[in-house]
């Protein structure tokens, strides 16, 4: 039996930009999207599914899906929202992808919290580990 290897389905930075933008419509951030939010979000997304030499930066489904959370939470692209953003870009990833978080140890938001009050700069081992922990 040949396993297929799952392709990931990412969201472009149109896509978040987007989310932002309903968000925003709805009164759920204070300010609109900023015209350099969209190359700062492209900038992110193109890092997400980046490929280098052959190799993928985050190899998994789960490892991309954390990085969108990750990487939207620290790079603070927008000017508010940045959190509430990011959760719903994940749980959409995971959803466009059939991925299934776990969050019977710690809730999506107080990983947002977690994240964005971190400190240090191996965001690739801490990716990794918070897939693990999420998706095992």
């Amino acid at each position: 039996m040949m396993l297929v290897q799952k392709i990931f389905q990412p969201l472009t930075s149109s896509d978040v930009c987007g989310v932002y933008e309903l968000l925003y419509e709805h009164g759920l951030v204070s300010f609109p999207l900023v015209q350099d939010a969209a190359g700062r979000i492209g900038a992110v997304v193109d890092s997400i599914i980046a490929v280098h030499f052959g190799h993928a930066i985050y190899a998994s489904l789960e490892e991309k899906a954390v990085a969108y959370l990750y990487f939207l939470i620290k790079d603070h692209p927008f000017v508010d929202g940045n959190k509430r953003t990011a959760v719903i870009v994940f749980m959409t990833v995971c959803a466009f992808n059939k991925l299934k978080p776990d969050f019977s140890v710690f809730t999506l938001d107080e990983l947002a919290v977690y994240i964005e009050q971190r400190q240090g700069q191996d965001y690739h081992s801490f990716i990794a580990t918070i897939a693990t922990a999420l998706f095992a």
